[in-house]
């Protein structure tokens, strides 16, 4: 097989009109997307602008080897734990940055005409969100959809002079009824047939 330069995906744009929206969240049981382009419904809400670090989509499993007497290698391996995470950093203070970062419902956010809001923080909450995340690199699009995350790991919230404040997080997604934790759509203009 001949390599294919025009399969080979770049972090160049994310969704939306602007081409810069890269996470969108919603209430968990918000409509599913069915594809990977195309504006989400409109329970999902903008993060605004991430980071240049982009999203970093994790998996970690555990296995466990079974060997069989009088072999010196496993006779199976049984994958005994499969973890999915996405790492991101916001990088803008709006109300859907926000209310994800400390935990909160997206409607859990009072802020006043003035622009004024107050967070409590105290024992770790536990709001779950359904996420949809959008990276596009010309023709070619790829979407991850989760049907329930939680941020179960938030990194440091910085002042520093002369720095952005970013506010990371790590998002853990849940399986739905259905055994999806994520559902990923790609569309690659290269493997087009017509």
């Amino acid at each position: 097989m001949a390599g294919n330069r025009d399969l080979i995906l770049a972090g160049i744009n994310g969704g939306g009109d602007a081409g810069n929206s890269l996470a969108y969240f919603a209430a968990v049981g918000s409509a599913a997307p069915t594809t990977a382009t195309g504006d989400p419904a409109a329970a999902y809400l903008d993060a605004g602008w991430i980071t240049e670090d982009g999203l970093t989509a994790k998996v970690s499993e555990s296995s466990r080897d079974i060997n069989a007497f009088g072999t010196f290698s496993p006779v199976r391996t049984i994958v005994t734990e499969s973890k999915q995470t996405f790492d991101i950093s916001f990088l803008e203070s709006n109300p859907v940055s926000l209310a994800v970062y400390h935990r909160r419902a997206l409607d859990d956010l009072d802020v006043a005409a003035d622009g004024s809001l107050t967070i409590d923080s105290g024992p770790s909450r536990s709001a779950s969100y359904a996420a949809i995340f959008d990276m596009v690199d010309g023709d070619n699009a790829l979407r991850a959809y989760c049907p329930n995350v939680q941020v179960t790991d938030r990194g440091d919230l910085a002042v520093k002079a002369g720095e952005a404040v970013v506010y990371p997080v790590t998002l853990t997604a849940y399986p739905d009824a259905n055994g999806v934790a994520v559902r990923w759509f790609y569309v690659l203009d290269a493997l087009r047939t017509a």
